[in-house]
């Protein structure tokens, strides 16, 4: 499982609208609206499906960029003999 730390910022009149539809989607679950044009996401998905789901932010009206704050993929890294 990825664990990504997104910004989704937004045209003003399309942050709430932004914000529910994130709200809707499986696997996202968001922490707020920020200086009122960004929507804080965390987003938890397997690995291979995390540019998709991003994309499918990055496609909805008035969504102007999507900013990596942070990911992890340790859980799924190959444990190693030390």
């Amino acid at each position: 499982m990825a664990i990504a730390g997104l910004l989704v910022h937004t045209l003003k009149e399309n942050l709430e609208d932004v914000e529910r539809q994130i709200k809707s989607m499986p696997e996202m679950t968001t922490y707020g609206i920020h200086q009122d044009q960004y929507v804080v996401v965390v987003a938890e998905v397997p690995s291979e499906q995390m540019e998709k789901k991003v994309d499918l932010i990055k496609d909805l009206e008035g969504v102007l960029t999507i900013y990596t704050t942070y990911v992890t993929l340790e859980d799924e890294l190959p444990k190693t003999d030390d």
